[in-house]
């Protein structure tokens, strides 16, 4: 074909490699027409592998100025608990534009670069609550109002049900939902207020900065509380770019953040940005029904597992492009192994060998059986969510025909098992290049 190369495996971590076209790598080039267009799977696949190494490379030299940046708006705040930051490493950028390059949505080095999207990720841990004792829960049921009117004494009744884990059938689980939510809303902006407050006033920071909006702005269109109006005056703000905000949460869980916190949000941001969220139950027509269309799942940003996350994909100061997740630790220690029961079903096996076991009991599940396993996640989610929120908590049970393989338990050990399995390869373990035999 007239074209000389050396193919070579970029070893990323242990298990963790893939191959590029070291002859294209080393002379510069940042052109990926040969991954587009070849018919030689081989280099086609290591070009490939060279545009994910190129741009993993950029977002390493992006990375200090966008962590520090998210460090900086939300790491002072009594409300955070811990920020993590990290920069997508080139196996999981292949993987990304094995799909995008599918979906024509990839045509050269700058629309890959875009493309990724999260080659910043950063996860904003927030505090969990003091547990509420019955007497504060009963207080808060009794003053609860919704659309201006208290609840009756049935919905008192069915709320406390739900409230306490009390055994119930599905259909009272759906009348009682909707009240649990707006019962458990002080307690969501309770446990956000600050992230939501510094997010909203350094995204008016950045609108300010590309002069789509001044102050007065603001104030006339009410944009902004007057609190945050009266900082934004005198205090000086990180400008950080928002693209898009998904409020994830399964169909009986509670968001990250509330809809009224969510509504500031999409004043703020204005009309060019995505938010999707669901509304509150007690106002949507359709509800108890949970067979949302396609559609309506990635409107409303329902999980069929629970998964459940404020997340946002942004643009730093520094123009490097991230993904910024708000949750709670439990929620979010839950949900670095509850992931893979997904990814299993997909296709994905980067694992190892520990997980055969629960690979094996994964592919054997019926779709019914898969749908009442993935409920099973949604109420494990729940459940931590609950105790971040200092509400009463059940553990969920497994459900009955499952192997206990899969148990949230075992998921827990296999992932701590793998870690410490991979902390130990990883010992005087750097990247590097080795020659493909």
């Amino acid at each position: 074909m007239g074209y000389q190369f050396l193919i070579k495996k970029f070893i990323q971590k242990p298990e963790l490699s893939l191959n590029v076209n070291f002859t294209r790598l080393t002379s510069g080039s940042k052109k990926m027409d040969i991954a587009l267009t070849s018919s030689e799977k081989n280099l086609r696949n290591a070009d490939l592998g060279t545009t994910a190494y190129q741009i993993g490379e950029d977002v390493k030299l992006q990375f200090g100025k966008a962590k520090e940046q998210v460090d900086n708006i939300f790491g002072d705040l009594r409300a955070v608990q811990e920020i993590m930051n990290r920069p997508k490493g080139a196996v999981s950028i292949y993987t990304k534009l094995e799909r995008g390059i599918k979906e024509n949505k990839i045509n050269s080095y700058e629309t890959a670069m875009k493309y990724i999207g999260d080659g910043v990720g950063s996860r904003v841990i927030t505090q969990r609550l003091r547990r509420l004792d019955n007497t504060q829960i009963n207080t808060m049921v009794e003053n609860l109002k919704i659309n201006g009117n208290s609840l009756t004494k049935e919905e008192k009744i069915l709320l406390k049900k739900y409230i306490y884990n009390h055994p119930m059938s599905e259909k009272d689980v759906d009348r009682a939902f909707p009240l649990f939510e707006k019962f458990a809303q002080p307690l969501i902006e309770r446990r956000s207020k600050q992230v939501v407050d510094e997010l909203s006033l350094s995204i008016a920071a950045n609108r300010i900065k590309k002069g789509e909006l001044s102050i007065k702005d603001i104030k006339e269109q009410r944009l902004l509380s007057d609190e945050l109006i009266k900082r934004l005056e005198t205090e000086e703000f990180e400008p950080l770019e928002v693209l898009l905000i998904n409020n994830y949460r399964g169909g009986h869980g509670l968001p990250e953040f509330s809809s009224r916190q969510i509504q500031a949000l999409r004043k703020i941001c204005g009309n060019g940005v995505i938010i999707n969220s669901r509304p509150e139950l007690a106002g949507y027509s359709k509800f108890p029904n949970y067979n949302y269309t396609k559609d309506e799942a990635k409107r409303f940003a329902i999980k069929a597992s629970g998964y459940r996350t404020g997340q946002m994909n942004v643009i730093h100061s520094n123009g490097a492009r991230g993904e910024i997740q708000f949750r709670g630790a439990l929620t979010n220690d839950f949900g670095e192994y509850e992931h893979i029961a997904y990814d299993l079903r997909q296709g994905k096996n980067t694992l190892g060998p520990l997980f055969e076991d629960y690979k094996r009991e994964i592919s054997k599940l019926s779709e019914y059986k898969y749908e009442k396993y993935n409920k099973y996640l949604e109420e494990c989610y729940n459940y931590y969510n609950r105790l971040e929120l200092g509400l009463p908590a059940s553990k969920p049970k497994l459900p009955r025909g499952v192997n206990k393989i899969l148990s949230e338990e075992n998921m827990r050990n296999l992932h701590e098992a793998n870690e410490r399995r991979l902390a130990r390869l990883k010992e005087g373990f750097s990247s590097h290049f080795e020659e493909v035999a």
